[in-house]
Protein backbone atom coordinates (compact mmCIF):
# COMPACT_ATOMS: atom_id res chain seq x y z
CA UNK A 1 0.00 0.00 0.00
CA UNK A 2 2.65 2.51 1.10
CA UNK A 3 4.48 2.12 -2.20
CA UNK A 4 1.48 3.09 -4.38
CA UNK A 5 1.16 5.85 -1.93
CA UNK A 6 4.85 6.89 -2.50
CA UNK A 7 4.48 6.40 -6.22
CA UNK A 8 0.88 8.06 -6.67
CA UNK A 9 2.05 11.57 -4.81
CA UNK A 10 5.31 11.03 -7.14
CA UNK A 11 3.46 11.14 -10.14
CA UNK A 12 1.16 13.59 -9.04
CA UNK A 13 3.74 15.76 -7.91
CA UNK A 14 5.45 15.91 -10.81
CA UNK A 15 2.53 16.66 -12.95
CA UNK A 16 1.85 19.66 -10.83
CA UNK A 17 5.81 20.61 -11.06
CA UNK A 18 5.19 20.81 -14.93
CA UNK A 19 1.93 21.91 -15.69
CA UNK A 20 2.39 24.61 -13.33
CA UNK A 21 -0.78 25.48 -10.68
CA UNK A 22 -1.19 29.02 -11.78
CA UNK A 23 -2.72 27.44 -15.16
CA UNK A 24 -4.53 25.04 -13.40
CA UNK A 25 -6.40 27.83 -11.60
CA UNK A 26 -7.15 29.95 -14.45
CA UNK A 27 -8.68 26.77 -16.54
CA UNK A 28 -10.58 26.07 -13.20
CA UNK A 29 -11.83 29.61 -12.82
CA UNK A 30 -13.06 29.96 -16.60
CA UNK A 31 -14.51 26.58 -16.95
CA UNK A 32 -17.80 25.74 -17.54
CA UNK A 33 -19.42 24.57 -14.75
CA UNK A 34 -23.11 23.86 -16.59
CA UNK A 35 -20.69 20.39 -18.39
CA UNK A 36 -19.12 19.63 -14.76
CA UNK A 37 -22.43 19.56 -13.18
CA UNK A 38 -23.89 17.26 -16.20
CA UNK A 39 -20.72 14.83 -15.40
CA UNK A 40 -21.39 15.22 -11.84
CA UNK A 41 -25.06 14.41 -12.15
CA UNK A 42 -24.33 10.68 -14.06
CA UNK A 43 -22.33 10.15 -10.96
CA UNK A 44 -25.60 8.29 -9.81
CA UNK A 45 -25.91 6.81 -13.11
CA UNK A 46 -22.32 5.16 -12.92
CA UNK A 47 -22.72 3.80 -9.47
CA UNK A 48 -26.46 2.70 -9.94
CA UNK A 49 -24.85 0.47 -12.59
CA UNK A 50 -22.40 -0.97 -11.00
CA UNK A 51 -24.48 -1.57 -7.98
CA UNK A 52 -27.41 -3.16 -9.87
CA UNK A 53 -24.99 -5.52 -12.10
CA UNK A 54 -23.36 -6.29 -8.54
CA UNK A 55 -26.79 -7.16 -7.30
CA UNK A 56 -27.83 -9.18 -10.68
CA UNK A 57 -24.57 -11.44 -10.15
CA UNK A 58 -25.37 -11.71 -6.35
CA UNK A 59 -29.00 -12.98 -6.91
CA UNK A 60 -27.66 -15.65 -8.66
CA UNK A 61 -25.98 -17.33 -5.69
CA UNK A 62 -28.64 -15.19 -2.57
CA UNK A 63 -32.08 -14.60 -4.03
CA UNK A 64 -33.32 -12.00 -1.56
CA UNK A 65 -29.93 -9.63 -1.63
CA UNK A 66 -31.37 -6.29 -1.35
CA UNK A 67 -30.32 -2.99 -3.21
CA UNK A 68 -29.02 -1.60 -0.04
CA UNK A 69 -26.88 -4.61 1.00
CA UNK A 70 -25.54 -4.64 -2.88
CA UNK A 71 -24.58 -1.30 -2.46
CA UNK A 72 -22.74 -2.05 0.29
CA UNK A 73 -21.13 -4.91 -0.71
CA UNK A 74 -19.86 -2.78 -3.87
CA UNK A 75 -18.83 0.78 -2.35
CA UNK A 76 -17.15 -1.49 0.72
CA UNK A 77 -15.11 -3.64 -1.79
CA UNK A 78 -14.40 0.30 -3.41
CA UNK A 79 -12.96 1.43 -0.34
CA UNK A 80 -10.57 -1.83 -0.31
CA UNK A 81 -9.93 -2.12 -3.73
CA UNK A 82 -8.16 1.69 -3.81
CA UNK A 83 -5.66 1.05 -1.62
CA UNK A 84 -4.60 -2.23 -2.84
CA UNK A 85 -2.29 -3.61 -5.01
CA UNK A 86 -4.30 -4.17 -8.84
CA UNK A 87 -7.65 -3.36 -6.63
CA UNK A 88 -7.53 -6.97 -5.50
CA UNK A 89 -9.08 -5.46 -2.10
CA UNK A 90 -12.50 -5.33 -4.63
CA UNK A 91 -12.65 -8.67 -4.02
CA UNK A 92 -13.48 -7.97 -0.02
CA UNK A 93 -17.20 -7.34 -0.98
CA UNK A 94 -17.93 -10.89 -0.60
CA UNK A 95 -17.67 -9.95 3.15
CA UNK A 96 -20.57 -7.65 3.01
CA UNK A 97 -23.16 -9.98 1.80
CA UNK A 98 -24.58 -12.06 5.12
CA UNK A 99 -25.31 -16.16 5.15
CA UNK A 100 -23.53 -16.71 2.04
CA UNK A 101 -20.04 -18.63 2.05
CA UNK A 102 -17.61 -15.98 1.07
CA UNK A 103 -16.20 -18.31 -1.89
CA UNK A 104 -19.82 -19.14 -3.36
CA UNK A 105 -19.46 -15.09 -4.64
CA UNK A 106 -16.03 -14.92 -5.10
CA UNK A 107 -16.63 -16.24 -8.56
CA UNK A 108 -19.44 -13.89 -9.08
CA UNK A 109 -17.21 -11.32 -8.68
CA UNK A 110 -13.97 -12.61 -11.14
CA UNK A 111 -16.96 -12.69 -13.28
CA UNK A 112 -17.98 -8.86 -12.67
CA UNK A 113 -14.11 -8.01 -13.05
CA UNK A 114 -13.51 -9.60 -15.93
CA UNK A 115 -16.06 -8.50 -17.55
CA UNK A 116 -14.93 -4.48 -16.68
CA UNK A 117 -11.49 -5.55 -17.79
CA UNK A 118 -12.90 -7.08 -21.17
CA UNK A 119 -14.37 -4.08 -21.78
CA UNK A 120 -11.85 -2.08 -21.56
CA UNK A 121 -9.60 -4.39 -23.49
CA UNK A 122 -11.67 -4.04 -26.94
CA UNK A 123 -12.40 -0.67 -26.40
CA UNK A 124 -9.00 0.77 -25.43
CA UNK A 125 -6.74 -1.45 -27.58
CA UNK A 126 -8.31 0.01 -30.62
CA UNK A 127 -8.14 3.59 -28.88
CA UNK A 128 -4.64 3.46 -27.83
CA UNK A 129 -3.13 1.62 -31.59
CA UNK A 130 -5.03 4.92 -33.13
CA UNK A 131 -3.48 7.93 -31.34
CA UNK A 132 -1.06 9.85 -33.38
CA UNK A 133 1.80 8.96 -31.54
CA UNK A 134 1.61 4.84 -31.81
CA UNK A 135 0.50 5.74 -35.76
CA UNK A 136 3.88 8.46 -36.46
CA UNK A 137 5.91 5.24 -34.86
CA UNK A 138 5.17 2.42 -37.26
CA UNK A 139 5.07 5.06 -40.22
CA UNK A 140 2.06 3.38 -41.40
CA UNK A 141 4.36 0.07 -41.12
CA UNK A 142 2.39 -2.95 -39.92
CA UNK A 143 -1.22 -1.42 -40.08
CA UNK A 144 -3.19 -4.58 -41.38
CA UNK A 145 -1.17 -6.51 -38.55
CA UNK A 146 -2.34 -4.30 -35.98
CA UNK A 147 -6.05 -4.38 -37.38
CA UNK A 148 -6.05 -8.02 -38.08
CA UNK A 149 -5.03 -8.27 -33.85
CA UNK A 150 -7.67 -5.75 -32.53
CA UNK A 151 -10.44 -7.65 -34.19
CA UNK A 152 -9.73 -10.75 -33.24
CA UNK A 153 -8.76 -9.50 -29.66
CA UNK A 154 -12.47 -8.10 -30.00
CA UNK A 155 -14.09 -10.67 -31.51
CA UNK A 156 -12.35 -13.47 -28.72
CA UNK A 157 -13.41 -11.05 -26.02
CA UNK A 158 -17.16 -10.65 -27.33
CA UNK A 159 -17.16 -15.03 -27.71
CA UNK A 160 -16.03 -15.19 -24.18
CA UNK A 161 -18.52 -12.75 -23.00
CA UNK A 162 -21.22 -14.42 -24.17
CA UNK A 163 -20.07 -17.84 -23.96
CA UNK A 164 -18.97 -18.55 -20.15
CA UNK A 165 -18.61 -21.75 -20.44
CA UNK A 166 -14.83 -21.69 -21.09
CA UNK A 167 -14.33 -20.14 -17.74
CA UNK A 168 -16.44 -22.38 -16.01
CA UNK A 169 -14.43 -25.34 -17.44
CA UNK A 170 -11.05 -23.77 -16.29
CA UNK A 171 -12.42 -23.50 -12.87
CA UNK A 172 -13.59 -26.91 -12.86
CA UNK A 173 -10.42 -27.87 -14.29
CA UNK A 174 -8.73 -26.30 -11.17
CA UNK A 175 -11.16 -28.00 -9.04
CA UNK A 176 -9.67 -31.52 -10.18
CA UNK A 177 -5.91 -30.20 -10.08
CA UNK A 178 -5.51 -28.93 -6.81
CA UNK A 179 -5.57 -29.81 -3.15
CA UNK A 180 -8.37 -27.59 -2.03
CA UNK A 181 -11.33 -29.59 -3.87
CA UNK A 182 -14.05 -28.49 -1.34
CA UNK A 183 -13.17 -24.73 -1.85
CA UNK A 184 -12.85 -24.40 -5.60
CA UNK A 185 -16.23 -26.25 -5.66
CA UNK A 186 -17.90 -23.25 -3.71
CA UNK A 187 -15.85 -20.98 -5.77
CA UNK A 188 -17.64 -23.04 -9.01
CA UNK A 189 -20.86 -23.60 -7.37
CA UNK A 190 -21.55 -19.79 -7.09
CA UNK A 191 -21.41 -19.68 -11.40
CA UNK A 192 -23.76 -22.83 -11.95
CA UNK A 193 -26.81 -20.14 -12.44
CA UNK A 194 -24.64 -17.64 -14.76
CA UNK A 195 -25.54 -19.07 -18.35
CA UNK A 196 -25.73 -17.11 -21.61
CA UNK A 197 -29.10 -15.18 -20.42
CA UNK A 198 -26.95 -13.82 -17.60
CA UNK A 199 -23.64 -13.16 -20.13
CA UNK A 200 -25.87 -11.34 -22.12
CA UNK A 201 -27.16 -8.89 -19.21
CA UNK A 202 -23.94 -8.82 -17.64
CA UNK A 203 -22.21 -7.73 -21.23
CA UNK A 204 -25.05 -5.10 -21.38
CA UNK A 205 -24.66 -3.43 -18.15
CA UNK A 206 -21.39 -3.37 -18.16
CA UNK A 207 -20.91 -1.66 -21.51
CA UNK A 208 -23.66 1.17 -20.78
CA UNK A 209 -21.58 1.80 -17.52
CA UNK A 210 -18.10 2.09 -19.48
CA UNK A 211 -19.72 4.49 -22.15
CA UNK A 212 -21.12 6.66 -18.90
CA UNK A 213 -17.59 6.86 -17.90
CA UNK A 214 -16.56 8.16 -21.27
CA UNK A 215 -19.46 10.36 -21.49
CA UNK A 216 -18.37 11.99 -18.31
CA UNK A 217 -14.91 12.84 -19.19
CA UNK A 218 -16.11 13.76 -22.48
CA UNK A 219 -18.19 16.88 -20.38
CA UNK A 220 -15.42 17.77 -18.26
CA UNK A 221 -12.76 17.80 -21.07
CA UNK A 222 -15.59 20.07 -22.86
CA UNK A 223 -15.63 22.26 -19.67
CA UNK A 224 -11.96 23.18 -19.72
CA UNK A 225 -11.48 22.98 -23.99
CA UNK A 226 -13.35 22.16 -26.82
CA UNK A 227 -12.55 18.78 -28.24
CA UNK A 228 -14.31 16.23 -30.66
CA UNK A 229 -16.42 13.57 -28.96
CA UNK A 230 -14.89 10.48 -31.25
CA UNK A 231 -11.56 11.91 -29.86
CA UNK A 232 -12.37 12.52 -26.13
CA UNK A 233 -13.74 8.78 -26.58
CA UNK A 234 -10.36 7.57 -27.78
CA UNK A 235 -8.14 9.71 -25.04
CA UNK A 236 -10.66 8.27 -22.49
CA UNK A 237 -10.27 4.37 -23.68
CA UNK A 238 -6.86 4.68 -24.15
CA UNK A 239 -6.27 5.75 -20.42
CA UNK A 240 -8.61 3.61 -18.97
CA UNK A 241 -6.68 0.67 -20.65
CA UNK A 242 -2.94 2.22 -19.69
CA UNK A 243 -3.94 2.41 -16.09
CA UNK A 244 -5.47 -0.59 -15.63
CA UNK A 245 -2.14 -1.82 -17.35
CA UNK A 246 -0.27 -0.04 -14.82
CA UNK A 247 -2.17 -0.03 -11.72
CA UNK A 248 0.87 1.10 -9.74
CA UNK A 249 -1.04 3.58 -7.90
CA UNK A 250 -3.78 4.48 -5.27
CA UNK A 251 -7.14 4.47 -7.75
CA UNK A 252 -4.52 5.55 -10.75
CA UNK A 253 -4.02 8.88 -8.99
CA UNK A 254 -1.33 10.41 -10.51
CA UNK A 255 -1.00 7.47 -13.00
CA UNK A 256 -4.27 9.09 -14.71
CA UNK A 257 -3.12 12.44 -15.00
CA UNK A 258 0.25 11.89 -16.26
CA UNK A 259 -1.32 9.11 -19.04
CA UNK A 260 -4.45 12.01 -19.85
CA UNK A 261 -1.56 14.93 -20.04
CA UNK A 262 0.67 12.43 -22.18
CA UNK A 263 -2.03 11.24 -24.62
CA UNK A 264 -4.52 14.24 -24.61
CA UNK A 265 -1.08 16.69 -25.84
CA UNK A 266 -1.42 14.48 -28.92
CA UNK A 267 -5.18 16.81 -29.89
CA UNK A 268 -3.43 19.96 -28.86
CA UNK A 269 -5.63 19.73 -25.48
CA UNK A 270 -3.84 22.39 -22.89
CA UNK A 271 -2.18 20.47 -20.27
CA UNK A 272 -4.15 21.99 -17.76
CA UNK A 273 -7.76 21.27 -19.18
CA UNK A 274 -6.37 17.51 -19.47
CA UNK A 275 -5.03 17.63 -15.86
CA UNK A 276 -8.19 19.18 -14.57
CA UNK A 277 -10.45 17.01 -16.24
CA UNK A 278 -8.50 13.90 -14.88
CA UNK A 279 -9.18 14.94 -11.50
CA UNK A 280 -12.82 15.93 -11.66
CA UNK A 281 -13.31 12.00 -12.81
CA UNK A 282 -11.15 11.06 -9.98
CA UNK A 283 -13.15 13.12 -7.58
CA UNK A 284 -15.98 11.77 -8.64
CA UNK A 285 -16.03 8.21 -9.65
CA UNK A 286 -13.37 6.83 -7.64
CA UNK A 287 -12.75 9.10 -4.38
CA UNK A 288 -16.23 9.97 -3.59
CA UNK A 289 -17.69 6.25 -3.79
CA UNK A 290 -14.60 4.94 -1.64
CA UNK A 291 -15.44 7.54 1.17
CA UNK A 292 -18.74 6.71 0.95
CA UNK A 293 -17.80 2.61 1.44
CA UNK A 294 -16.07 3.68 4.84
CA UNK A 295 -19.52 3.81 6.51
CA UNK A 296 -19.79 0.24 5.07
CA UNK A 297 -16.80 -1.32 6.21
CA UNK A 298 -17.91 -0.27 9.76
CA UNK A 299 -21.15 -1.84 9.43
CA UNK A 300 -19.44 -4.97 8.01
CA UNK A 301 -17.16 -5.07 11.11
CA UNK A 302 -20.14 -4.68 13.47
CA UNK A 303 -21.72 -8.08 11.42
CA UNK A 304 -18.29 -9.85 11.76
CA UNK A 305 -18.88 -9.28 15.97
CA UNK A 306 -22.39 -10.08 15.91
CA UNK A 307 -21.42 -13.45 14.13
CA UNK A 308 -18.88 -14.44 16.69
Amino acid sequence: MWIKVVVALGLFGLMLYSVKIDPIIAAFKSARYELVLLGLLLMPVNIGIQIFKWRYLVRLARPETGFIEAMGSLLGGNTFGIVTPGRIGDYSRVLFIRNTPPLKLMGLTVIDKLYNYGCMIAFGLPALLTLPWVLDFFQGRFVIPLIVLVIITDLALLYFAFDPRPVKSLLHALQLMFPLKNKIKQLVGGLDRFTYPQARVTLTLTTVYYLVVLMQHYLFLQAFTKLGIIDTFRITAAVLLTKFVLPITIGGLGMDQLVSVQYSSQFAVPAEAAFNASMVLFAINILTPALVGLFFIGRMQIGKENKR
